[in-house]
């Protein structure tokens, strides 16, 4: 208290400046000091024995982690108060923690624990003859087991437990079945022993005391019978000589006064009621006033210890064997006994039953709630999916119909260019060509006016091959190579570098028309102005990108400026998506770069 005290003290004179990471960090310090505390004392009066102190502390220990974490520790003592609870016989209070313990172990994902709280719940089900529940829990911890050695103890406690649940119902082969089970898997011999021992109580249940004094007369005989628990070591042989009598075999009654006397230095008082109960049915028909000794002892340790169930078995005993106003006395307090157990069974039942259903409620809700968080969460998903694909559906036709357009235009250019190409060959270039007929037949001709005529029509010429058809598609690359021959003559060669490879044949009409149309251009420039001697065209293909490289030696200009005819180029690789970039240097030749998707 001294240590709390310096540190409340030290919290009040803190500076205002204090951060909110400090003000947590001592909340910490001071319930790491109170816990430490909080388990001094409760470790203390569980030493001592003193269960309703023990159970404050326990309470108080779990109220401090409850504003913490959910960890290891929290889950241990939630399951430490249920079962001080349990030892209490507060039953619906010991059903509620094992639950917490179990949903925090849930949380941590530690499915041993998880059936270990399972296990806990299933026991106190089946204790308050709530069979079915007891039942479906239990075929809940084997899911969780699933035959995994690390579950070995707790899968055959499981199945004693289903075992149990069969022969209180009185379904006895089924409870045998139950109890092979345990036999057949567990790991630990001394626990077969347990299993095999209740397997032999099925049988005296069922009347088979043949089979039943088979198994216990194994069972002494078995290298580990030494070894086990003093207690059920003690009832085994108890029951073993009882069986025997109901069978009809003789037996010793000195075998039921020594375990009478090794129960009773042990201090197993229930095994002790058991044992006087087995002693006056034995005398019953032998003699009478041992029987009623026996019958007298049975109630008044059943008295003495509180066991109204066993009490009432001893005065059923008393009933047959007393006389006279006895007999109406014990009646009239086997009455008001029966009535007493019912009532106060049925409000534990009724605390308990009202616990499970409180969860079993707390569990729908809480699947309710996960249910529509879900479809919540998956609506927004869809709302943001729709509004995604709505966005990328716009996108992709704004770039589609961008994309159409271009090319349309494309498309567009070049029927015009190709219908004016065909106009210009068919209608001007002829009238030209008539004119220039005309005027050479005639005796007297102005020379220079004929060579104006002669220069218009070889431009008209120019413009009709300029923008005359493209021969596009598988043909393609053949008429682009035809395109390198016309222009190649004696005082100049073109020379094409990985054409092939970049398979031009594969390209889009109007990629090809555009190719074709400015390699054209570059050529038909080269052949009016730069008097190159050589050309070089270059094709390469990256990531699936075209590019073409034009070089020339011709003699290049000082200063470029981009006029009509390289504003043509210009336009029409834009209108593909491409870039094209032109250099040159007097004396040095012509260079120009492209690219575009291929």
């Amino acid at each position: 208290m001294k240590q709390i005290k310096v540190l409340f003290f030290s919290v009040l004179f803190l500076p205002l400046t204090i951060t909110a990471n400090s003000v947590d960090e001592i909340r910490i310090d001071l319930d790491s000091v109170l816990l430490k505390k909080l388990k001094k004392k409760y470790s203390f009066y569980k030493r001592k024995g003193l269960n309703k102190k023990t159970i404050i502390y326990a309470d108080s220990i779990l109220n401090l982690l409850k504003k913490g974490k959910e960890n290891q520790e929290l889950a241990l003592a939630y399951n430490r108060v249920g079962y001080l609870h349990y030892r209490n016989k507060a039953y619906d209070k010991a059903y509620k923690n094992y639950e917490e313990s179990k949903a925090v172990y849930k949380k941590l994902n530690d499915s041993l624990n998880v059936a270990s709280r399972l296990l806990a719940l299933a026991k106190l089900e089946s204790n308050f003859d709530l069979f079915l529940k007891s039942d479906s829990t239990a075929i809940e911890v084997l899911k969780y087991s699933n035959n995994n050695p690390k579950f070995n103890e707790i899968e055959c406690s499981t199945y004693n437990c289903l075992g149990i649940n069969s022969r209180k119902q009185r379904v006895y082969n089924q409870a045998i079945d139950y109890y092979n089970q345990a036999i057949q898997i567990t790991n630990d011999s001394l626990k077969r022993v347990r299993y095999i021992a209740n397997k032999a109580v099925v049988y005296k249940y069922e009347k088979n005391y043949k089979e039943a004094v088979k198994i216990y007369e194994e069972l002494i005989k078995n290298k580990f019978f030494d070894e086990i628990d003093l207690k059920l070591k003690f009832k085994i042989l108890d029951n073993y000589t009882y069986t025997k009598y109901l069978l009809g075999q003789e037996i010793n009654t000195r075998d039921f006064f020594k375990v009478q006397r090794l129960k009773d230095s042990i201090k197993d008082y229930e095994g002790l009621i058991t044992n006087y109960s087995y002693i006056s049915d034995y005398f019953y028909n032998k003699n009478s006033d041992k029987s009623l000794f026996y019958a007298q002892k049975m109630y008044d340790l059943s008295r003495e210890r509180e066991r109204p169930n066993d009490r009432i078995e001893a005065i059923d005993k008393l009933i047959k064997l007393v006389k006279g106003n006895e007999i109406r006395k014990y009646a009239i307090e086997r009455s008001y006994l029966k009535d007493s157990i019912i009532d106060a069974r049925r409000k534990s039942r009724n605390k308990l039953v009202k616990t499970i259903y409180n969860f079993d409620l707390l569990k729908e809700q809480k699947l309710k709630a996960e249910i529509k968080t879900e479809q919540q969460k998956s609506q927004k998903q869809l709302l943001g999916f729709a509004v995604i694909l709505t966005v990328l559906s716009s996108l992709v036709y704004f770039f589609y119909k961008r994309e159409k357009t271009k090319k349309e235009k494309a498309i567009e250019v070049y029927n015009t260019e190709t219908r004016l190409s065909k106009k210009i060959h068919d209608e001007l270039a002829n009238d030209v060509y008539a004119v220039m007929n005309t005027l050479q037949n005639k005796a007297e001709t102005d020379t220079k006016l004929l060579a104006r005529v002669e220069k218009i029509y070889a431009q008209t010429r120019d413009i009709s091959h300029e923008n005359s058809p493209v021969l596009t598609g598988e043909h393609f690359e053949n008429f682009l190579k035809q395109l390198f021959i016309d222009f190649t003559n004696d005082t100049c060669k073109v020379i094409h570098k990985g054409l092939k490879e970049v398979i031009v044949n594969e390209l889009p009409k109007e990629k090809q028309i555009v190719l074709y149309r400015v390699l054209r251009e570059l050529l038909v420039n080269m052949k009016k102005h730069s008097e190159a001697s050589l050309v070089l065209i270059t094709f390469s293909l990256s990531k699936k990108m075209l590019s073409v490289v034009y070089q020339d030696n011709g003699n290049g200009v000082k200063s470029l400026s981009i006029k009509s005819g390289l504003q043509n180029m210009e336009t029409r690789i834009k209108s593909v998506g491409g870039i094209i970039t032109f250099e040159s240097k007097q004396e040095k030749g012509f260079q120009a770069k492209f690219h575009f998707k291929k």
